[in-house]
């Protein structure tokens, strides 16, 4: 019998609504994705160890896309991605049941999918700013996917200053600001303020945190968010080169005033009465005193070397007090010689080009003394003190005549200017000082005596060119310093870090 139009669209009707109710709203049924994959609770922004309400809801279809119930998923949280934080998680995951998961660092957790093939576990943020990830994985099937969050720093808790304690040339620039952090160190977007303490060593631009150089000096600057604070010392030097000895590295560097551009010069370099390097006239070869027996200790080889490190010569003696490279090539040096039976005791020597050494003068009442004797600049005189171990007269030999001027009965290890006008020398601080004193500055006809600084300083000053400073090693915070005589004005220099600790530790200076 022939079915009417009426009868046949409601049979179609009847067809398509049975289809749908067997096929399409059946949640079990086949038609889903394969895999595992996060439903709820993934992709959320919060901060550093916020405990997320809501759970992370994953979904697991088997190969068919058919829901997978009774399967294990595990939750595996995973390192930060920069390698500095050694393994850190960037989340942390316990199961549901778990009260409190905050002790769980880096520990994954597992879960079993329910009837509809679900499984969650609780999350908190991880403790480093940026991307977080725990790793979603289902062992039975084979299936693995990602969860992605991200963390955001937590509230304010330190300040830090970034370009901290500059050291600037007089003209130099720097740029300091403050960095907010969190109280796991995880940068925010805040800025500190800027202000310059009290003094004249520095302009600051407190909108871009550049400091400027002004006079020679240390200066404090301030950063400041709420109640945050950190600060900055800028210390000012006048520019120069230094030819420095390192007794710990056994090293003769050159290297600037501000800590910038070292170099070796010469390597080997010991000695238990100092090596003392010293430039000539024309700053391109230096002499060095180093021991060739180091159970001795005694100065006893003349190292004469360009700055380059190149065309060296060695010189040898007995024990060797000073030295000075003059302009027509000889080399001028107060030492003894255990071979010459006609000059025993210290006197001064010269050394010629083919190194020939000639006797020159005597040195009355000279005792081997650490640093005890200075050459001047041309030649002409020589300062040295007379008491073996302690501060004995400071004594001024004229060459050409071998005359001699007592200028101080209490000094030890004196230096000349490179104008040959003054001297500066060490007192002792006390009764019982020896190498360890205080800088003293007098003027090479006995007069203008001044204490520089109440400060003690090991072994080995030295003056600038121009003759405005003398810079030396203070003994008590083991840093070089820098002094300005006219007014004492001082300021101490850090030398860049070693691979074993704070700095270089740099003695016995001369300023090109």
């Amino acid at each position: 019998m022939p079915v009417s139009p009426r009868k046949a669209r409601v049979a179609c009707s009847i067809s398509l609504i049975l289809l749908l109710a067997n096929c399409g709203d059946n949640p079990a049924g086949p038609g889903g994705k394969p895999g595992v994959r996060a439903i709820a609770g993934a992709g959320i922004t919060d901060t550093v160890d916020a405990h997320l309400a809501q759970s992370l809801v994953v979904e697991v279809r088997r190969a068919d896309g058919v829901l997978a119930s009774g399967v294990v998923v595990n939750f595996e949280p995973q390192p930060v991605s920069d390698p500095s934080y050694f393994n850190e998680p960037s989340m942390r995951v316990c199961n549901v049941s778990v009260l409190d998961c905050s002790g769980f660092f880096g520990l994954p957790a597992t879960d079993t999918t329910d009837a509809n093939g679900r499984a969650s576990a609780t999350v908190l943020m991880g403790r480093v700013a940026g991307r977080g990830v725990v790793r979603l994985s289902v062992p039975e099937l084979g299936f693995a996917d990602s969860a992605t969050f991200t963390i955001a720093p937590g509230a304010p808790a330190a300040l830090i200053t970034i370009g901290a304690d500059p050291e600037l040339d007089i003209g130099g620039k720097a740029t300091l600001s403050g960095l907010v952090l969190d109280r796991y160190s995880n940068p925010r977007a805040e800025k500190a303020t800027l202000s310059a303490g009290p003094g004249s060593a520095i302009t600051l631009d407190a909108a871009t945190g550049t400091v400027t150089g002004r006079d020679m000096g240390t200066q404090w600057v301030f950063m400041r968010y709420m109640s945050l604070l950190d600060s900055a010392r800028v210390r000012v030097v006048p520019p120069g080169r230094l030819l420095v000895w390192s007794p710990n590295e056994q090293t003769v560097r050159l290297v600037n005033i501000n800590g910038s551009n070292e170099r070796t010069i010469v390597s080997h370099v010991s000695s238990v009465f100092g090596a003392f390097p010293r430039f000539d006239e024309t700053r391109r070869r230096i002499t060095v005193h180093t021991a060739t027996d180091p159970y001795m200790g005694l100065s006893n080889d003349l190292i004469i070397v360009d700055t380059t490190g190149a065309s060296r010569r060695d010189i040898e003696f007995s024990a060797i007090m000073a030295s000075r490279y003059l302009t027509d090539g000889a080399v001028l040096v107060v030492a003894a010689r255990d071979g010459d039976a006609s000059h025993p005791g210290f006197s001064l020597w010269s050394v010629a080009t083919d190194n020939t050494i000639t006797f020159l003068v005597a040195l009355p009442g000279l005792e081997f003394t650490y640093g005890g004797a200075d050459i001047s600049h041309d030649g002409t005189k020589v300062a040295y003190v007379t008491k073996y171990g302690l501060p004995g007269e400071l004594r001024v030999l004229q060459v050409s005549t071998g005359s001699t001027t007592v200028l101080d009965s209490q000094a030890g290890m004196p230096r000349w200017s490179a104008q040959g006008d003054r001297l500066a020398y060490q007192t002792p601080a006390n009764a019982f000082a020896s190498y360890v004193s205080i800088v003293t500055v007098i003027n090479a006809n006995g007069s203008g005596r001044r204490v520089l600084e109440n400060a003690e300083f090991n072994p080995g000053v030295s003056w600038s060119p121009d003759g405005i400073y003398v810079i030396g090693r203070r003994s008590d915070d083991q840093a070089m310093r820098v002094i300005r005589v006219s007014d004492g004005t001082a300021v101490s220099l850090r030398f860049p870090p070693t691979e074993s600790g704070c700095c270089h530790d740099y003695w016995q200076p001369d300023w090109r």
